[in-house]
């Protein structure tokens, strides 16, 4: 499983764990690629322009091994990249840095104290100093931009959680303020919704409320509880800071809305709204809610109809959006008259150029306030991530730093787009990358590498920092790597999207092999050394292709689901039950169809089941499930858990790990009889 990629400081794959590691050019000096190269890549986050467009604020995240620990150092520069100099040094306890109104601070949460708590420094240097002392965490925080207080999303500190377990007793998250006197916390923070018969939404961090621009109001999504079975529900509310007074805004349905925006000239609220209920799938429109009463206004729809709106222009007549655009994210501006959107960047066929080419787990992309030129972090399959700035209305992006400058050249990394039909006829897109001794008229085992979701994308991102993969390792090793934008896939439309829906296993399959089959059919693979590697939903779809054909000489499923049935009762949401068509309580022989649990007797591919032990998205028995049922089949099979990891966290050495262990699996089979 694996959710849209804009994602919560707590939900989205544990943002801290961005993977690279600590390094300098001197410290580089090996021209190939391995697990350990690859994680000594730095990865760029939090980007933003100071408030009066003079300096950029951003983050280098890398890894300690040593320490095992993931690490973030924060950065001020000037706005062309010039004078760089460190605002918070290396540390795994910081994240998520702001800018102040006037620009004199930055605030960020840090975890230095035991509780992630507002910490504050001067934006010119200095000590940072804690301005909040609470005993729950707080997850996201956002300035008022009046720069007098600071709004954040905390769970109910005076909770006491019952002394048996009880499913329907649980802290609420709520709304708090903190006020300030210069620049000093001004008493104790003050719930904005104490009594609500509601959970603020906390999934996206604080994209999911906003300040008005007098600072006298916030808009933001609630829920009934927290969980995103409940998430798929939310709703928008507005509270008066002074009299915390809440009302719901009206928006004519009940349907789910999320992103509130306000404009800077405070008349509107952009929001996102699904059209009927919600779809995992993921189909939602810009929306805008009049302040001052009327009609909610409907905007253009946009490509693929799921944007995620990102800022206003300063004259409140438009806002930018990130949209999914086959293997990019493409940054666009919707005017607010109804008029078609516009594309500011975004190169979905031209692999060379740098884009949004990642999981939108921070914020990637800022427009300065003047409005005329755009920062953002951008990256290729063959160049690692550097910040750029373009000018808005015409857009020749200029890199400015050289972040990860010891890494450029280090092998070709050469990745091709490729197309061709699916068993249906539909058109299907995919990532070839090539070995790197690769010789034409030569034949090379094949790596199919398969992304989660099914409502992940394959991005033309950087190979080496491909999360959960060791993409650059297996072309240094001689392999072809075919990542494959299956049936399910975001940025192809809706139809590929939900063409998906109550018959999960099938098109998504046939994607698959049909793609396996058009690489071979370029004469470069070797039909008989062909191999199998996927995360989340593509370990799923690993399970399931096992069970489906013999083809592959080994597989290497990481926290993929086996067994719906189970699964429904075990896991955080039923995502994969929508996928097939609803709940097994009605459906329950398209369940027993399509679990791969259920076709073990098929398997003849050894396979490399491993996952985290305290995964609650794929629980841990849905690998020992397979694994036992594979093993009493007589199958090839070795079951590796992991402590202290999850579905998207590992701590750093047994990341490590897991990189080595399914590139070592492969190569233990590469060349043994099928």
């Amino acid at each position: 499983m694996l959710l849209p990629n804009s994602v919560s400081a707590k939900f989205i794959f544990l943002l801290a764990a961005f993977i690279a590691v600590q390094t300098s050019p001197l410290a580089f000096a090996q021209d190939a690629w391995t697990p350990e190269t690859s994680l000594k890549v730095n990865r760029l986050s939090d980007l933003s322009f100071s408030p009066d467009d003079t300096k950029l604020l951003y983050g280098v995240n890398s890894v300690d091994l040593a320490s095992d620990a993931y690490q973030a150092e924060f950065f001020v520069a000037q706005s062309d990249g010039t004078n760089a100099r460190t605002l918070l040094e290396k540390s795994a306890d910081h994240s998520s840095p702001q800018w102040s109104p006037d620009g004199r601070f930055v605030a960020y949460l840090s975890t230095s104290g035991g509780t992630s708590n507002i910490w504050l420094i001067d934006a010119a240097g200095g000590d940072g100093r804690q301005l909040t002392d609470l005993s729950s965490e707080v997850s996201s925080f956002k300035w008022a931009p009046d720069g007098s207080s600071i709004a954040f999303v905390m769970a109910d500190p005076d909770f006491v959680p019952p002394p048996v377990q009880d499913s329907d007793v649980f802290a609420k998250n709520q709304l708090w303020l903190q006020k300030l006197k210069d620049n000093q916390a001004d008493g104790a923070a003050i719930s904005l919704t104490p009594d609500a018969d509601f959970s603020v939404s906390e999934w996206s961090g604080n994209w999911s409320y906003d300040w008005a621009p007098d600072s006298s109001r916030i808009v933001f999504a609630h829920q009934e509880r927290p969980g995103l079975d409940y998430w798929t529900k939310a709703q928008l509310s507005i509270v008066d800071v002074e009299t915390r007074k809440v009302r719901s805004i009206d928006a004519g349905n009940e349907h789910w809305k999320y992103f509130p925006r306000y404009s800077p000239d405070g008349k509107w609220i952009a929001f996102i709204n699904a059209p009927g209920p919600f779809k995992w799938s993921f189909l939602w429109d810009i929306k805008l809610f009049p302040v001052g009463g009327g009609d909610v206004v409907d905007l253009h729809q946009s490509k693929n109809r799921l944007p995620f709106p990102w800022e206003w222009a300063s004259d409140s007549q438009s806002l930018y959006y990130i949209e999914n655009d086959r293997v990019t994210y493409s940054f666009y501006t919707m005017p607010i008259d109804g008029s078609p959107y516009s594309k500011v960047f975004g190169s979905p066929q031209d692999l060379g150029v740098p884009g949004l080419n990642t999981y939108l787990t921070s914020s990637y992309v800022d427009v300065s306030s003047s409005g005329d030129k755009v920062a953002f972090i951008g990256q290729t399959h063959a160049q690692p991530p550097e910040i750029y700035v373009s000018e808005v209305a015409q857009f020749e992006p200029a890199k400015i730093t050289r972040l990860n400058g010891e890494f450029e050249g280090i092998g070709a990394l050469r990745t091709e787009l490729v197309e061709w039909r699916s068993l249906d006829n539909t058109p299907v897109e995919g990532l070839l990358s090539y070995p790197e001794d690769f010789r034409d008229g030569e034949t090379y085992p094949l790596v199919v590498q398969i992304h989660g979701g099914p409502n992940g994308v394959d991005f033309n991102e950087y190979l080496p920092l491909m999360k959960f993969f060791a993409t650059a390792a297996y072309l240094e090793k001689g392999y072809f790597v075919l990542r494959i934008n299956y049936r399910g896939t975001l940025g192809y439309g809706r139809a590929f999207r939900e063409g998906l829906v109550g018959n999960f296993g099938r098109p998504d399959f046939q994607d698959i092999m049909s793609g396996v089959n058009h690489v071979i059919a370029g004469g470069q693979v070797d039909p008989e050394q062909l191999f199998v590697v996927g995360q989340s939903n593509g370990g799923t779809l690993t399970s399931w292709i096992i069970t489906q054909t013999d083809r592959f000489k080994s597989a290497c499923p990481i926290a993929g689901e086996t067994d719906y049935i189970s699964l429904e009762g075990t896991n955080g949401y039923f995502q994969t039950s929508w996928y097939l068509g609803g709940s097994f309580i009605d459906n329950l022989q398209m369940f027993l169809d399509r679990s791969p649990i259920f076709h073990v007797k098929n398997v003849r591919t050894p396979t490399l089941i491993q996952g985290g032990l305290l995964d609650d998205n794929v629980p841990h028995t849905q690998l020992e499930e397979f694994y036992r049922a594979l093993k009493r089949a007589g199958a090839d099979a070795q079951l590796v858990g992991y402590p202290k990891s999850d579905h998207d966290y590992y701590p750093p050495n047994l990341y490590l790990r897991l990189l080595h262990s399914c590139l070592d699996w492969t190569e233990k089979h590469r060349g043994s009889n099928p």
